[in-house]
């Protein structure tokens, strides 16, 4: 069975990759640049991320108890089952087998505003002060408003995605770079064994040098939508963001980043992700 090495914070993961469509190289051309990387005259633009403060505790502690009462309801809803006690970190105490938490997470990967219990509005001026421009949900080419995920990793799980960038579907399918910027906000049972893999300064690898999928990717069995990159610049290497509660982690959308192994032994991670547009 195939398989590929990666290599988080120091640890090597062997990951089959049987059944992935073909591998190949992009073009000479390197596509971040002023005129399609939004993120491109941020003082962390360099790096191509940042953790960044932008909510109190008390804020904080309201989100996760709105973010936990509506996974609460969907586990009420989609399983059945009694969710007394219910808290994020334990999840997989709740959800006990693969085939009801991929009911859950049918769910939970495809959300909008109005199927939280607080209001994710409330957050956009905060974003738009950190970064210095006016956003919005909305993608203006194709006048759609983008989903809300809520990301459900359960400890010792295939529950990830392999490593990526976000804009490659849309540059595969329709020759278009969406000018969006991806946050990825720690929601529990974030540490550094579980936090979101990145590939620090990989927005300015050229595209010769990244070898990947054209047509989605099969990690573990699992099929996904985000074109596989198993090599970038002949490295292998990712190292976990350093992200706490009450920050946004920023990063380009042409940044690598996934492969987010829990490596926690019983800890859930739960984190809310999400792009906005500059409005």
């Amino acid at each position: 069975m195939p398989t590929t090495n990666f290599a988080i914070n120091g640890n090597t993961y062997a990951v089959s990759i049987d059944g992935c469509p073909e591998f190949g190289t992009g073009k000479d051309v390197i596509l971040s640049n002023v005129n399609t990387d939004i993120v491109f005259n941020q003082p962390w633009y360099a790096k191509g991320y940042a953790s960044l403060d932008f909510l109190s505790s008390e804020e904080f502690d309201n989100l996760k108890a709105g973010l936990t009462a509506s996974v609460k309801n969907i586990l009420t809803e989609v399983l059945g089952i009694d969710s007394e006690g219910f808290v994020l970190e334990k999840y997989h105490h709740f959800v006990k087998t693969n085939e009801d938490h991929f009911k859950v997470v049918s769910r939970t990967r495809d959300l909008f505003s109005a199927d939280f219990n607080f209001p994710i509005e409330e957050m956009l001026p905060k974003f738009e002060k950190l970064l210095g421009f006016a956003l919005t949900d909305v993608d203006p080419k194709f006048n759609e408003k983008l989903h809300i995920i809520v990301r459900i990793n359960r400890p010792k799980s295939n529950d990830y995605n392999p490593p990526h960038k976000d804009i490659y579907e849309e540059v595969d399918k329709n020759n278009y770079i969406p000018p969006f910027v991806n946050l990825w906000i720690p929601i529990a049972g974030v540490t550094k064994n579980s936090s979101l893999p990145m590939v620090p300064e990989s927005h300015l690898i050229n595209e010769s040098e990244i070898v990947r999928t054209f047509d989605g990717g099969v990690v573990e069995g699992n099929k996904y939508r985000v074109r596989m990159i198993k090599e970038w610049g002949g490295s292998h290497t990712l190292e976990r963001a350093d992200v706490k509660d009450g920050q946004v982690l920023f990063f380009s959308s042409h940044l690598i980043h996934g492969l987010a192994i829990n490596e926690e032994e019983d800890l859930t991670r739960v984190a809310l992700e999400f792009r906005l547009f500059k409005a």
